[in-house]
């Protein structure tokens, strides 16, 4: 089957998702073969062909087997008196051998279809019709399980009816199961992009959640302290600068014109004494 594709690499490669399209649709079939083949009328031929032997030598395997496995005994006719007993109690039915010269034709039918050459089989037409009811019952006692599960819903006593469509009813669910492979295989890459999808959200919700508890454990509270030391440092800025023109206009009132002057003097004096 063709794999399937993260969505994520067909959106980031448009070409190619182009090209993946093209492919999966037009050219291949869901199992990866060719569909437009210049040979492909020969190989449907051939493949009719071979599904006719395979049907042939199937048909003559299932034949072998019923034949080896086909029990050399009968039900035991029973009389009016044990029947009507018998369906007052029940018991398993009693079973008699096989006439002699039809179990020697059963067992030679068998070698025959076992060895590359047919075995002589005496009186082979007459006991036909007694062969085939025997094989006809053998098979239908293996035949009924399928039968029973293919059809689950289905009264026991007509599921003999569904055995001639045994085979379309497997078919049809090979089919179904090969489709439901395909649609787990698109469900799986699905279930990947909504994953992947999922975790990108829960991560952009696991960030918001962490900005919202900064904001909320420290955040608010670190950004008003701040603001409330600004605050202060600015206040205490402009008392400083208040105390310093305070100071200047304090040294004004006590150290006046005259008073520099004479301190300007006095300086010259000290500096002459020197």
């Amino acid at each position: 089957m063709i794999p399937p594709i993260d969505s994520a690499v067909l959106a980031a490669n448009p070409k190619f998702a182009l090209l993946h399209k093209t492919l999966s649709t037009k050219l291949l079939t869901p199992d990866g073969g060719t569909k437009n083949h210049p040979a492909q009328p020969e190989r449907e031929a051939v493949a009719t062909e071979l599904q006719s032997l395979r049907l042939k030598a199937t048909r003559a395997r299932i034949l072998q087997t019923a034949l080896e496995e086909l029990p050399l005994t009968e039900p035991a006719p029973a009389s009016a008196s044990k029947a009507s007993s018998a369906r007052q109690h029940p018991s398993p039915a009693a079973e008699v051998p096989l006439p002699a010269e039809l179990t020697e034709l059963i067992i030679i039918l068998t070698l025959s279809l076992r060895s590359s050459t047919p075995l002589p089989a005496v009186a082979l037409q007459s006991h036909l019709p007694t062969i085939a009811a025997l094989l006809s019952t053998h098979l239908t006692t293996h035949a009924l399980p399928l039968a029973r599960l293919t059809n689950p819903h289905t009264n026991p006593s007509f599921l003999h009816r569904s055995i001639p469509s045994l085979p379309s009813s497997v078919l049809a669910l090979r089919d179904q199961v090969a489709a439901l492979r395909l649609q787990l295989a698109a469900n799986r890459n699905a279930l990947t992009d909504l994953a992947v999808n999922l975790l990108k959200i829960y991560t952009a919700q696991s960030a918001a959640v962490i900005r919202v508890l900064e904001q909320t454990t420290h955040g608010a509270l670190a950004r008003n302290a701040r603001a409330h030391a600004e605050m202060l440092a600015l206040a205490c800025a402009s008392t400083a600068a208040e105390a310093e023109q305070k100071s200047r206009v304090g040294e004004g009132l006590v150290y006046g014109p005259e008073a520099l002057r004479a301190l300007g003097a006095y300086r010259e004096h000290l500096r002459d004494g020197r």
